[in-house]
């Protein structure tokens, strides 16, 4: 059958892949010149398979508000003012519970353990796939004694669930990451958590790469520069989608346009509880001057990450409830800076820092929506996974082509629940 995808960011680009490679015809419509220049554009590399803690628990809660009051710290709000950061304030709160974030860490493991499998598998099937992949782990390191506890305790809860990890002290980091001598030295750094099945890599290398065996291994159509201004509907079903180059017409569509076209869905009265959180990320070259750290690194403490990908040192983090504003928060690109020179000795040359920003595509529940919309029947969703959006790329494509291929083996089906 003929499928039309929306967005050629890695979410689309992997459902293009799995629903040529099963034989369908395949159109993906994005507005931009090339494939991975949304939120897959500079992110911060990590492919956290064992960071299943969801973003709505009581010390996420307690930490964030803390947070907004600081002048100089992780998180910002500025988009007070509208219904929507509020509606997504209410239900985050509601799925804050420990019975509830339980619960739905259980399902992002589940996804994210998946594929982690789905990206092997990629990987063993297309030689010509290079994206600076790196699989040794990430560490998570704390200055703070307690907070290293208290993230240890919450290890153990995962641990039931196959999570593999390693509890580190000081030195024992120090061993595996000598970067963080700066740290250790200070007497601030308490200590770790090394999580053995994570991964690293270059989201938009990747995406372009996909992009290239879909086009020259399975024939994978993308219409570049084109806007979607609407979906067409008959209210039974999907009969087209309205672009600037024309209206296009498919026997299925798919939406994997993350943040910034909830609207899009909206119009046609699809309600996705897709909130949009702009992140930010410093991205600066290594040389024989600037030797940074060779291992995936996670600052808990604030909400940042570090990745050495290929030749580039990338840092990302910070949240920002500013609806969809696209420019750069200054106080949070400075946040990120301050960071970066009270962590490392070796920080590289500020002069060549490369600066920028993203929207993830945020639901109160971390939980992505992967799913058909049964009202119109010819509808399907990839959209939604806040800050996993990469690592949970290639499971959520494979799951994606096997619901619009009708498989007869179904696949998570909590993902289903919502829309049905």
């Amino acid at each position: 059958m003929k499928v039309i995808i929306l967005g050629a960011g890695v979410i689309g680009v992997v459902s293009a892949y799995f629903l040529a490679r099963a034989g369908h015809e395949v159109i993906v419509i994005e507005k931009n010149s090339s494939a991975g220049e949304g939120c897959s554009y500079a992110n911060g590399g990590q492919l956290s398979y064992s960071h299943i803690e969801t973003w709505a628990t009581k010390t996420s809660l307690f930490s964030m508000l803390k947070a907004a009051f600081l002048p100089n710290s992780f998180l910002t709000i500025s988009d007070c003012a509208s219904k929507e950061f509020w509606s997504f304030a209410t239900e985050f709160y509601k799925n804050s519970s420990v019975q509830k974030s339980q619960e739905n860490s259980q399902k992002l493991f589940a996804l994210t353990s998946y594929s982690r499998e789905i990206l092997k598998q990629i990987i063993n099937e297309e030689e010509n796939l290079s994206f600076d992949y790196k699989n040794n782990g990430i560490l998570h390191f704390f200055r703070d004694a307690k907070k290293l506890e208290t993230a240890v305790k919450g290890v153990e809860n995962y641990s039931s669930l196959g999570c593999r990890t390693q509890i580190l002290s000081a030195e024992e980091c120090l061993k595996k990451e000598p970067s963080l001598i700066k740290l250790f030295d200070e007497k601030k750094l308490a200590g770790g958590i090394f999580y053995e099945d994570d991964a690293s890599g270059n989201s938009a290398l990747f995406t372009k790469a996909l992009t290239k065996i879909c086009q020259e291994k399975y024939g994978v159509i993308f219409e570049w520069g084109t806007d979607v201004k609407n979906i067409l509907t008959n209210y039974k079903k999907i009969t087209g989608i309205n672009t600037s180059k024309g209206v296009c017409v498919a026997d299925k569509y798919v939406y994997a346009l993350g943040a910034f076209s909830t609207k899009l869905l909206s119009g046609i009265k699809v309600e996705t509880k897709i909130y949009p959180i702009k992140g930010h990320s410093l991205s600066m070259s290594c040389d024989e001057e600037f030797v940074a750290p060779k291992l995936a690194l996670t600052d808990s403490e604030n909400k940042v990450v570090y990745s050495r990908i290929g030749n580039v040192f990338r840092m990302a983090g910070t949240v920002d409830f500013c609806g969809l504003k696209s420019a750069k928060n200054k106080g949070q690109i400075s946040f990120l800076k301050k960071v970066l020179k009270a962590s490392f000795s070796d920080f590289g040359n500020f002069n060549r820092l490369e600066e920028w920003c993203g929207f993830r595509p945020f639901r109160p529940n971390s939980i992505p929506l992967i799913c058909e919309v049964k009202k119109y029947g010819n509808l399907f969703l990839n959209t939604g996974h806040g800050s996993l959006g990469w690592t949970m790329s290639a499971g959520s494509g494979k799951i994606l082509a096997d619901l619009v291929s009708d498989a007869k083996e179904k696949k998570f089906g909590f993902l289903n629940e919502e829309l049905r």
